[in-house]
């Protein structure tokens, strides 16, 4: 209990980090879940078709997804602080730029392929902070964070209508540009936590930082998991062949070559997460509910605004409903990470109803041209989101680990980017064919509906058909905790 409460204090030290992390959310993922604001602006003056200009209102987005296994991967070499840095320093210019933009071509190249990957790096850097830092507390902790997504969801779409008004779209992008900057300052504070120097049961030092101790990071006892994929060459022959012997044999140098070249390939595939594809089932299973759950928001963020207005809302009203997604997202987030911490409820489980609910959401926007029922509607989309977006990040921790956690999530990111991006698409796709947004939202529920099967079916799966303890359920926290103490 001493120890319990010990931790807690210490981790209540690192409010700066939470901060920090809140205001990068803010104007990362924030941003780019309200940048769909600028849709009907870019579609009313540039002639393409409503497919090409929804993808590009979702591409932020898609890019902030698709950028992370990289940048996880960066972070483990350079530390958080330098990656989320260069993110911030690449995203802002982008923004920049695209305010000049005469061709939505400009947009295409400026806003996903700077802004997105900026935005990518420095979402990532908080997530993997947020890590590094807090573990009593982490649900908690990726919620506080992750409200500053709902905050810049609500703010955001008010913020940029606003300046459309005033200054057109173009002078809204210039204005945010200088906003964006401050995520600079956030990035200054992410320092990752010191290295430390231990010595292990076989005499050797490790040194321990942000993802434990190296042996940690590759496998059990300081070995690689990929050590038996390698001969390494025993210590006492290598004593005693001389340097200049090994200098002379060319097939030995040939061989150490080899091996270290394939070390580095295991170590680079080990941190961007792709090894976990063909280590660990579970995630593998838990890609599928990634990529079925996209179609939430990637249709609703893009589309919603058109949709409203489509069917008669006013257009102020209309803006409105993204920022009522983005408040019941902040207060979702505040609750769902408490449930967890506390185990009264099972991540999974939340994470399935809370995507059920959704699904029941998008069929009524289809149905509906009421403004309070898309107010009602689209409470209810935030307050899914609110728990089924953190409880990945929680999930994905369970499942692979606090040492795995960077690439896993990073990969998981990018699988949800493409069904983003797919969502867009096929819902701009079906706007042309049946000049009706309805479609594209039953589409959504249908797939999200599915997505609700598939998180029943897997917990079934890996808790009674074939049991497996890395599916998180609300014992997993108790029994790991039993585990450690036993361990002591």
């Amino acid at each position: 209990m001493l120890s319990q409460m010990s931790s807690s204090e210490s981790e209540a030290r690192h409010w700066p980090i939470l901060l920090a992390g809140f205001v990068v959310n803010c104007l990362t993922y924030g941003a780019a879940s309200a940048i769909g604001v600028f849709y009907i602006e870019w579609f009313a003056e540039f002639p393409e078709s409503a497919a090409l200009i929804g993808w590009l209102s979702s591409s932020l987005l898609t890019m902030l997804l698709c950028v992370s296994p990289l940048a996880g991967a960066l972070t483990r070499y350079f530390g958080v602080r330098p990656v989320a840095m260069a993110g911030a320093l690449l995203s802002f210019p982008g923004i920049l730029i695209a305010s000049f933009a005469t061709d939505v071509y400009v947009l295409i190249i400026t806003l996903p392929f700077m802004a997105g990957i900026g935005f990518g790096m420095s979402y990532t850097g908080v997530m993997v902070i947020i890590s590094e830092y807090f573990h009593q507390h982490f649900a908690l902790a990726v919620g506080i964070a992750t409200t500053g997504t709902g905050v810049g969801t609500v703010v955001l779409p008010i913020f940029f209508g606003y300046l459309i008004d005033r200054y057109g779209w173009r002078g809204a992008l210039l204005v945010f540009s200088a906003v964006q900057a401050n995520a600079c300052l956030c990035a200054a504070i992410m320092r990752s936590p010191p290295r430390k120097t231990k010595t292990g049961e076989d005499g050797k030092k490790e040194v321990t930082g942000n993802y434990g101790s190296i042996g940690e990071r590759r496998g059990i006892q300081g070995g690689s998991p990929y050590s038996h994929l390698v001969e390494d060459k025993d210590e006492d022959d290598d004593k005693i062949v001389s340097s200049s012997q090994v200098n002379s044999d060319p097939c030995s140098e040939a061989k150490t070559a080899k091996r270290i070249i394939t070390e580095r390939l295991m170590t680079l595939l080990d941190r961007t997460g792709i090894s976990l594809f063909w280590t660990n089932r579970v995630f593998v299973t838990f890609l599928i509910i990634s990529i079925t759950d996209a179609p939430i928001y990637g249709i609703t963020l893009p589309y919603l605004t058109a949709l409203a207005e489509s069917v008669g809302v006013p257009e102020l009203q209309a803006t409105t409903l993204i920022s009522i997604i983005g408040v019941s997202y902040i207060i979702a987030c505040l609750i769902s990470g408490q449930l967890v911490d506390a185990r009264v409820a099972g991540p999974a489980c939340m994470f399935g109803s809370a995507v059920a609910l959704a699904s029941g959401a998008l069929v009524l926007f289809a149905a509906t041209a009421s403004y309070p029922v898309f107010a009602v509607c689209a409470s209810t989309i935030g307050l899914a989101a609110g728990v089924y977006i953190p409880m990945t990040s929680v999930m994905v921790r369970r499942i692979v680990g606090q040492e795995r956690y960077p690439g896993g999530i990073g990969v998981v990111m990018v699988i949800v980017a493409t069904g983003n991006m797919a969502s867009a698409f096929i819902g701009g796709t079906l706007y042309d064919m049946t000049n009706s947004y309805s479609t594209a939202f039953v589409f959504a529920a249908v797939v999200s509906g599915l997505c609700a099967a598939t998180v029943l079916g897997l917990h079934l799966l890996w808790t009674r058909l074939v049991p497996d303890d890395r599916w998180p359920t609300i014992t997993t926290r108790s029994s790991n905790t039993e585990a450690r103490n036993k361990g002591k």
